[in-house]
């Protein structure tokens, strides 16, 4: 299992993440089926003691997936919105979450684009990390936006993430035993010129509360619920606060959140559709709540059959601060490869997201990096351009601060790669090979002086160091190199007279 312990995570290709993913307009909102047996006895059984102030801190284990080369893995940026959203969406119901063991990163296509339930199953039972609810982000989950399993998690698309959708929400809902509320309408059209049935049937055949698969596929029956509430305890999700819907498509709503299409029950009584649920199927800007007896069944079951994944308390913060840039300075000149960016720590904060582009909208990234330090060190970029740049500080409990102001630096030529300074300091070869001394050249101020060498990898870790005297016009070094995996490194040597750097290459 690859997680985001060491101090980069991932740097996004320029091409578009969803290129070859479908929009969500294109997926069905949601693929999951089913009443739990769980919530059919809930109101039979004695109240579960609650109180319903204190924040219940539920554990979650985000994977997100890849292709097998590594390619079209969610963007950092848009897993940081759609969890800051998740928690927003159940703020008012007392249930917050946190991430349980950072980022699970896995590269597989055939999970990362699944075409059925079945690779859903084999994708979460081989990756689960246990006491925790685990969400699969990937790029199609079986053609739908979301589904949720509830002996193993959800799977969420990434055409449907992100800030201002609810998709997740809906998802974690089911994971905690809502239903839908037009629950055995799902494959159905309501048809308001027909009369409407009293009786549904359904197929639930990988949505049992445990891995149970029968063939014939199993059926299951739900009354459809009436307008008058008579038999809101026994129809569709058996809540009395979520009225009757019979929608089981993407829907759109009026100014009201009530549906625009008119529905009637078997009786005959006209109604409209509520499109403040989360649990519906109306289109996000609908969407706003869960109904107190939702919130009551959610509750109910983190204390009961989902009480491992709870934790007692809080044990990382808010974020109240924005980042604010050390290095480099605003408009600084920096070498094409191997530029090293710093920024002040921000309280509470765990990791940084850092983000560089040539556009201010960030549309197009060159940069786009999460670490654990204050710093780190770039690979290739352009050569004389103009860049912005700006750090988001989060931790595995807030994803909600938002990104610092845009700071700016400019690129050298191409050649300057391996000529950091004019004044008579030099360092080659900028390609390093085994058995390659590198040569440094020093100015007349510099000699005499004792000086403290040290290489840092793109990822500011401390690979070497070394204490010399600059005793000679020319220096050769011999660098451990060998050792060290392919990419860009940062030369740094200290003394008294300052500090100089070059980039070095190990290809």
């Amino acid at each position: 299992m690859v997680r985001i312990i060491t101090c980069v995570l991932f740097l996004l290709a320029a091409t578009p993440i969803f290129a070859q993913e479908p929009l969500k307009e294109e997926l069905a909102p949601c693929g999951t089926l089913g009443v739990s047996d769980w919530l059919r006895e809930y109101r039979f059984r004695p109240p579960v003691s609650d109180r319903s102030e204190d924040t219940l801190w539920v554990a979650l284990q985000p994977h997100l997936l890849a292709k097998d080369n590594g390619t079209g893995r969610l963007a950092a940026e848009i897993f940081l919105n759609s969890f800051c959203q998740l928690n927003e969406d159940f703020a008012a119901t007392n249930i917050q979450f946190y991430i349980k063991n950072d980022w699970n990163l896995l590269n597989e296509t055939d999970w990362h684009t699944h075409g059925n339930i079945p690779q859903g199953i084999d994708m979460m039972l081989t990756n689960n990390v246990p006491d925790a609810l685990n969400s699969y982000f990937v790029g199609d989950p079986a053609g739908n936006c979301g589904y949720n399993l509830p002996y193993a998690g959800v799977a969420i698309a990434h055409g449907c993430s992100g800030d201002g959708d609810h998709t997740w929400s809906h998802e974690v809902g089911h994971a905690l035993s809502l239903p839908h509320p037009f629950i055995g309408w799902e494959g159905k059209t309501y048809n308001f010129n027909v009369p409407t049935p009293t009786l549904l049937t359904y197929d639930y055949t990988y949505f049992h509360d445990t891995l149970e698969i029968q063939v014939p596929a199993p059926l299951d029956t739900a009354l459809v619920e009436l307008v008058d509430g008579s038999n809101c305890a026994e129809a569709a999700d058996l809540l009395c606060d979520t009225k009757p819907d019979y929608l089981s498509y993407r829907w759109d709503c009026d100014a009201q959140s009530m549906s625009i299409k008119k529905q009637k029950d078997p009786n005959g009584l006209e109604f409209y559709s509520d499109g403040t649920l989360f649990m519906s199927y109306a289109t996000d800007n609908c969407q706003n709540r869960f109904s107190p007896e939702e919130i009551a069944v959610m509750r109910a079951t983190l204390l009961t059959e989902k009480a491992n994944w709870l934790t007692p308390v809080r044990l990382e913060q808010a974020i109240d601060a924005q980042a604010v840039a050390f290095e480099p300075v605003q408009d600084e000149i920096v070498p094409v490869e191997g530029a090293f960016f710093s920024w002040h720590p921000v309280p509470n904060a765990t990791h940084y997201l850092v983000q560089a582009s040539r556009f201010t909208g960030f549309g197009f990234k060159q940069l786009d990096i999460v670490t654990t330090d204050t710093f780190l060190t770039a690979g290739l970029l352009s050569p004389n351009i103009k860049y912005y740049w700006r750090i988001r500080p989060f931790n595995n409990w807030d994803a909600c601060a938002p990104f610092s102001e845009l700071f700016t630096f400019k690129t050298g030529p191409l050649s300057a790669a391996s000529e950091p300074d004019a004044d008579g300091w030099r360092c080659y070869p900028s390609l390093l090979s085994d058995g390659t001394p590198l040569t440094l050249e020093i100015p007349d101020a510099w000699r005499g002086e004792d000086a403290e060498c040290r290489v840092f990898d793109a990822a500011g870790r401390l690979v070497w160091q070394s204490n010399i005297s600059l005793d000679a016009t020319r220096i050769k070094l011999d660098l451990p190199s060998a050792q060290w995996p392919k990419g860009v490194y940062r030369f740094v040597v200290v003394s008294e007279k300052g500090k100089k750097w070059c980039s070095l290459v190990r290809g």
